[in-house]
């Protein structure tokens, strides 16, 4: 895949996401991508591969979150294997609280499959929602 396969698969993933099904994005995962979050909450770190994400990042959140957070693309660039994307992210709690962050994402492809995700966002709206 070229970087405009890899910016419109990226794309149409969130566009999944935004209606409510994460699959096409999980899908795009390799099975040893890693995640690295930055800040200063609990999800601060480099998670490694689908097993340790599934568990200890989507589980918590899926715990706090009463659905998916829908992802809205707000701006893409892709050059070579990476993809920027610019997303605003909005959810509801199992509260009642809203969640809504502004994200930028930083995908690292290799075959067709995200092999590595840099992830920035308001970390203190994270803090304050997830712990």
């Amino acid at each position: 895949m070229n970087s405009a396969d890899n910016k419109r698969a990226v794309v149409n993933a969130y566009a999944s996401m935004a209606a409510g099904n994460p699959a096409p994005y999980l899908e795009l995962l390799s099975d040893d991508v890693s995640i690295t979050m930055f800040g200063d909450h609990r999800f601060a770190r480099t998670f490694r591969g689908k097993r340790d994400i599934y568990d200890n990042l989507f589980g918590p959140i899926r715990e706090v979150l009463d659905g998916t957070i829908r992802m809205n693309v707000t701006h893409a660039h892709a050059e070579d294997d990476t993809v920027v994307v610019e997303a605003r992210g909005e959810a509801q709690t199992r509260d009642g609280r809203g969640y809504r962050n502004s994200y930028c994402f930083v995908f690292k492809f290799e075959n067709g499959k995200i092999i590595e995700s840099r992830e920035y966002m308001d970390t203190q709206l994270v803090k304050a929602t997830f712990g």
